[in-house]
This record gives structure tokens, C-alpha cells and sequence, in this order.
């Protein structure tokens, strides 16, 4: 099962870099956040990989639904997106509200999807460093998450996001 929770780990890490390069909306000099998130989760990927080699001891198989679920999440959201958004960190606020695929039920789908790939790392492991490194990028994403949605509610799209924002859950479906 091993080799198999290392190739769903790449798949998804795999996937977030190249949305990273390849998807979303860059400007020409990284900004002080995008530099913090690269660094951060460059180093917890490898301290990911590391638990998933030499730390198996939590619930496997529950993991592997979880990276599953993360990369599903992940493509559905890039599908719908189609480069309309701007990288994590880069202070920059989307011209468009979406509403379709994975934004009918949740407001932040790529975090959802990165915070499921580090959750899994931890529920497979069982690991503090990898709850360490979860908490720590789930914290990030939030700040990130926050400072995205306060841009929105003062922008040109304010009254459509918020009334958005009152629908929809931020990281699960409402119910």
C-alpha cells in the first residue's frame, strides 16, 4: 500500500505545482506571500514524503481516499476555473464570481483540495511533524482565504460575492 499512497502523494503535489506554474494568473515578480507558500509547502512535501516513507502506522486505506478526493477536487476546480484566478498569495482579486462545478458548494476549492492532501500524509503516517505541517499550511491558506474574500466584498463584484458567500460554505457544503 505504501508505494501506492506515494504515487497518490505525487499525483497531488504533482498537480498543485503545475497549478501553480501552469493555471493560475502569476505576476511577473512572485510576491512576499507566493514566496512563503512555495517555501513552506516545498518543505512539507518533503516532510510528507518523508512520514509516508518511514512512518506508516496510521489508517492507509483512508488515506488514499483522502489524496484521491484531494486531486479529484483539485481537476474539477481547474476545469471551471480555466486560469481565471490569481496564485495563492499574490494579493490579487478574481475579475469573476464562479459558480459552477466544485463553487456551486464550496468557495475555495483548491484550498479544500490542498488541505486534503496534507491531512491525508497525516492520517496515513500518524505523525506530529505532519499534523505540524498540516495546521501550519491550513493556517496559511485561511490567512490567504480571508484577505481573498475581504478584497472581493470591497471590489466591483462585492454585492454578487456576498450574496455568494451567504449560499455556499467556504471549505464544505453548507447543509
Amino acid at each position: 500500500m505504501q508505494p501506492l499512497l506515494i504515487i497518490l502523494a505525487v499525483v497531488c503535489f504533482g498537480s498543485f505545482a503545475w497549478g501553480m506554474i501552469m493555471h493560475f494568473t502569476v505576476k511577473e515578480v512572485p510576491t512576499a506571500g507566493m514566496k512563503l507558500v512555495a517555501a513552506l509547502g516545498a518543505g512539507n512535501v518533503a516532510l510528507q514524503f518523508t512520514g509516508l516513507r518511514f512512518h506508516l502506522n496510521g489508517c492507509v486505506r483512508i488515506a488514499a481516499v483522502i489524496y484521491l478526493l484531494a486531486a479529484a477536487l483539485f481537476w474539477s476546480a481547474v476545469r471551471v476555473s480555466r486560469a481565471k484566478l490569481a496564485a495563492c498569495g499574490q494579493g490579487a482579486t478574481s475579475t469573476v464570481v464562479l459558480r459552477n462545478g466544485p463553487y456551486r458548494y464550496i468557495r475555495h476549492p483548491f484550498y479544500t483540495s490542498y488541505n486534503l492532501a496534507w491531512i491525508a500524509g497525516f492520517v496515513a503516517a500518524d505523525w506530529w511533524p505532519l499534523l505540524l505541517a498540516s495546521i501550519t499550511m491550513g493556517t496559511l491558506y485561511e490567512h490567504f482565504a480571508r484577505l481573498e474574500e475581504r478584497d472581493f466584498a470591497a471590489g466591483p463584484l462585492g454585492r454578487e460575492y456576498t450574496a455568494y458567500k451567504n449560499g455556499t460554505g467556504k471549505y464544505l457544503p453548507l447543509l
